[in-house]
């Protein structure tokens, strides 16, 4: 039996793998969506925000997040509004054209990652997947 710390290791290298080889993907088809914008997009498309709570789940300063937010808005993939029931909360939220991004690109990794597992039997795939969801449940952290 490995030791648990393996385990650790190969998830580590494997989402690594799993995201370089994506975006490598992306850009090869010509997406014009950068990995921070992809994060930024997930969470709002969770549900709208205020931008001190998408710079706290980013990790970031309100300035760094609002820069952030102002090309999302940009391209056109999220808009801001203030708060009705506080005027000084400024939140932001998905477009359609935001929310076509996010399914666009979740299907492009879908489609890479099922090419690239074809190859293994449905066994295979049916333990990966129940692993998966395991770890999945573990670090389910709620925002």
């Amino acid at each position: 039996m490995r030791h648990p710390a393996h385990a650790t290791s190969e998830l580590i290298d494997v989402v690594y793998l799993v995201t370089q080889a994506f975006w490598a993907e992306l850009r090869r088809s010509g997406q014009t969506i950068e990995m921070s914008q992809w994060s930024t997009l997930r969470r709002i498309g969770r549900s709208p925000c205020t931008m001190s709570e998408l710079a706290r789940y980013k990790g970031v300063g309100l300035p760094t997040i609002s820069k952030s937010v102002d090309m999302l808005v940009r391209r056109g993939w999220a808009e801001r509004w203030l708060d009705k029931s506080d005027r000084r909360q400024t939140l932001v939220r998905l477009t359609p054209a935001g929310r076509r991004v996010l399914t666009n690109c979740r299907r492009a990794l879908e489609d890479f990652l099922d090419e690239r597992l074809a190859s293994l039997s449905a066994a295979e795939r049916n333990a990966i997947d129940r692993s998966l969801q395991q770890v999945r449940r573990v670090l389910t952290i709620e925002n």
